[in-house]
């Protein structure tokens, strides 16, 4: 797949990205893609709500979050924003966080499958 094909199966602002982080370097954009899809530091996030490590997964959400800005991710960015803010509020349980991301799951594998069939 290329790069400017993204679009047609996840939400992502490729041109913002490329314009304003990425000094309009199409590899460079795409390794930095392929760094997201080896890290899966989603699984990190979950890691830590299993062992109700709050503070580490309320760190590892927010990083995760301004990572996918910074690719132009919007969905994953958005859903995101969403985990972030219930982490960040008072008396959150375990349970709902958990549910936030089973919503996060999807979109996340859909981004990383489609950022493997990305050509180099």
């Amino acid at each position: 797949m290329h790069l400017q094909e993204l679009s047609n199966h996840i939400e992502i602002d490729i041109h913002e990205a490329l314009e304003e982080r990425f000094m309009d370097s199409e590899e460079l954009y795409v390794r930095f893609l392929k760094k997201l899809e080896a890290a899966n530091d989603l699984a990190a996030v979950a890691d830590c709500v299993a062992q109700q490590n709050w503070p580490e997964a309320l760190r590892k959400a927010h990083n995760l979050k301004g990572v996918c800005g910074s690719l132009g991710l919007i969905r994953l960015q958005e859903q995101l924003a969403q985990l972030v803010k219930l982490l960040r509020s008072a008396g959150f349980t375990q349970k709902q966080v958990a549910a936030q991301l089973a919503e996060i799951s999807p979109e996340w594998e859909r981004t990383l499958e489609c950022i493997r069939q990305l050509e180099d």
